[in-house]
């Protein structure tokens, strides 16, 4: 039985063929399918949302307070003996960037969509200025 992230993956599939069919067919414009591209992330905005980092393991709170100089002087093998301090760096990001990528995409669609669909503009305004607050926090 396939969840519920798994059957919403094959709904996008179709979609995304579907509307790939119509462009090469020349049954719509690049420009038409941009902005149905727009429209449909549009209709599916509450599945673009901000990602939490994840929570610092205390082992990272030991090693971030360990000197520079101590740092430099760790081998390999405290990394080996302590996986969980790359693992946290690594997943951190990766939703960094997923995030970063997430605001991209959103002001790439307010692009595609009309000047007058003042609508669909706030919802993309909104959703940009959430990400943009949330983004800002990266900076410790």
């Amino acid at each position: 039985m396939k969840d519920a992230e798994g059957v919403l993956k094959e709904e996008c599939a179709v979609v995304a063929n579907t509307m790939l069919k119509l462009l090469n067919t020349g049954k719509i414009t690049l420009k038409e399918y941009l902005e149905r591209c727009a429209y449909w992330a549009i209709e599916n905005l509450d599945d673009i949302y901000f990602k939490s980092l994840p929570s610092k393991p205390i082992k990272v709170f030991e090693y971030e307070q360990l000197s520079n100089y101590k740092r430099q002087k760790l081998t390999q093998e405290f990394f080996v003996d302590n996986p969980g301090i790359f693992r946290y760096y690594e997943e951190r990001e990766k939703i960094i960037l997923e995030n970063f990528t997430s605001l991209l995409r959103l002001r790439t669609y307010k692009k595609h969509i009309p000047e007058n669909d003042i609508e669909s503009h706030e919802k993309l305004d909104k959703k940009i200025m959430d990400f943009r607050i949330k983004v800002g926090g990266y900076e410790d």
